[in-house]
């Protein structure tokens, strides 16, 4: 969990004891129990659930993600009711629908902030958390608190929990590395990309090779500024397109594969950014071209293993956002970078 998602989880909680809910804080419960705590208010147990976007806009299809777990879950703990914290905005239209959906009372930017006036100073901490004026994004929908006091109980849904990041996970750690299954990688790879941005990029081009017939890339695609992490390249690095390579290395992959993948960076093209997707990471060579290239050339381009490509898998399963550990990553990279 990135430091932002942290912070946000205990400023929920210090909002939430100062509008009378007392927070279990039992450490012999069961670490994944499919919400981050239980609370009492009003005589009723809630099952609390708390996700961090980056981007205030709401994506609805994380939203059902994290509702049906927050579901599915408290059900099965013995909860009453179930309360899912968001840093996104809701429609009050959008806001309805889920809960009726859903059996699952949400709480947004709007209601959390309401409840934070309480205590004002935990106002200014969720306004610095989320690096922006959050007013702008305040749509007054009533007192959350008659809402939540007037909540439907939980209900066993029909529908079954996302799983397909797990499956590609597992997937992923059993395909064997190296030449031989270079195809069979690059083929999971394009199924992960597709579950993981399945709005963000578009207009997928595959594997263009160089005239010598030696070298190609895999995939350039087209960002939509849909996210905090693709708006962020497209206004900040003046880049519309972004460069995905697969590499099924045995090895860490070395500076001369990342020359190879920065020939392929072109200002006047719009396309600054490459993500390449290998097996073990870089060792330290190649991550200091790519250090130089950023800061030489403004190309950025971010390294991804297996265990951070499960990461954004397991994100999405359980609807949070997997472009923001991205933006985790370029921003790690960004304020480390050396003269």
């Amino acid at each position: 969990m990135s430091p932002s998602a942290l912070r946000f989880e205990e400023l929920v909680r210090l909002i939430l004891e100062a509008n009378d809910f007392s927070i279990s804080r039992d450490p012999t419960e069961i670490p994944d129990a499919g919400f981050d705590f239980k609370a009492r208010w009003l005589n009723d147990v809630w099952a609390v659930e708390v996700k961090f976007y980056r981007t205030a806009r709401a994506q609805v299809s994380l939203l059902n993600s994290a509702a049906s777990r927050l579901a599915s879950r408290g059900v099965s703990a013995g909860v009453e009711k179930g309360l899912l914290i968001v840093s996104c905005q809701l429609s009050p239209a959008l806001k309805t629908a889920l809960e009726e959906k859903f059996s699952v009372t949400f709480v947004d930017r709007a209601d959390l902030t309401m409840w934070a006036t309480k205590t004002p100073s935990l106002v200014d901490e969720l306004n610095s958390l989320f690096e922006s004026d959050a007013d702008v994004f305040l749509e007054r929908t009533g007192n959350p608190a008659e809402r939540t006091q007037h909540s439907k109980p939980l209900a066993r849904l029909v529908s079954e929990e996302d799983k397909q990041g797990t499956y590609l996970c597992q997937e992923l750690a059993a395909l064997d590395r190296g030449r031989g299954n270079w195809s069979k990688y690059e083929q999971l790879c394009d199924r992960i990309l597709r579950y993981l941005f399945p709005i963000d990029l578009h207009g997928w081009h595959k594997q263009r090779r160089t005239d010598d017939g030696l070298n190609r890339f895999d995939y350039v695609c087209r960002m939509q500024p849909a996210t905090e992490f693709w708006r962020f390249l497209i206004q900040h690095l003046d880049s519309r397109y972004v460069l995905f390579e697969f590499k099924n290395y045995r090895a860490k992959i070395k500076q001369g594969q990342i020359l190879t993948t920065e020939k392929y960076l072109l200002e006047r093209g719009l396309r600054k950014v490459a993500i390449i997707i290998c097996r073990v990471g870089a060792d330290a060579d190649a991550v200091k071209m790519t250090q130089g290239a950023m800061r030489e050339h403004g190309k950025l381009m971010l390294i991804v293993d297996d265990n951070q490509v499960c990461q954004m898998l397991h994100m999405k399963e359980r609807g949070e956002d997997p472009t923001d550990h991205l933006f985790e990553l370029a921003d790690k990279f960004l304020l480390s970078l050396p003269r």
